[in-house]
């Protein structure tokens, strides 16, 4: 049954791939191909036509979860396994995507091959390490919305560009939305990064996600 699979690895790191892709290949699964940015990763999809797509956030031109969102609108039929790397990413794919398959980094090589059984079976699987950081994100932010401190701290501009990035917009397009250039977008996004102390584009844009249902 697993060499019926075609598997696309999509994750920034060429290493990973290559130890992933020998790893399935020894266990008797197909991996047609990998990708180690977001656009390439989308091409392949196009390309390949994979019936499993094993993905990770943190990558070059498209994230993990951009790439998910236009999945998900499109017609691609195949199944989605998705890495998370931190508390963030495992809440914000948890909450807001319907993957198939959902493990951690911290997850071992057979949590990875029982999430692939598990989904070639048509069953849903979250590693409980996942939902271990899930629930820690839950308890979090509670005690983030119940005090508004987001909301207090930011500007109005600066909660648009926040409800633009939970809509996945590029700063190209956030910037033709209100009317401002890039470069000013990106100054919006440093400051919104330091006053609510974000380590990164990923902690940006999951906080923006986890707060989707606030901004109106």
């Amino acid at each position: 049954m697993n060499k019926q699979l075609n598997i696309l690895l999509i994750h920034r790191s060429k290493l990973i791939c290559e130890v992933l892709r020998e790893s399935l290949e020894q266990r008797g699964y197909s991996v047609g191909s990998y990708a180690t940015s977001g656009q390439i990763g989308l091409d392949k999809i196009t390309s390949f036509k994979p019936n499993i797509v094993i993905i990770s956030n943190s990558l070059p031109e498209i994230s993990g979860l951009e790439i998910v969102d236009r999945l998900k609108t499109s017609d691609f039929v195949g199944k989605i396994i998705f890495l998370s790397q931190d508390t963030r990413e495992a809440w914000s794919v948890s909450e807001r995507m319907n993957v198939d398959g959902h493990i951690h980094t911290y997850d071992g090589m057979s949590e990875l091959f029982f999430a692939l059984s598990e989904v070639q079976s048509d069953r849903k699987y979250i590693s409980s390490s996942v939902e271990k950081e899930v629930s820690k994100k839950r308890k979090e932010d509670d005690s983030l919305h119940s005090d508004s401190t987001v909301f207090k701290s930011l500007t109005p501009r600066e909660l648009q560009i926040m409800e633009a990035l939970a809509e996945s917009s590029t700063t190209p397009q956030i910037a033709k939305q209100f009317f401002i250039s890039p470069a000013t977008v990106n100054n919006h996004r440093a400051n919104i990064m330091q006053k609510l102390k974000l380590k990164g584009r990923n902690q940006l844009i999951g906080l923006a996600i986890s707060l989707k249902p606030f901004y109106k």
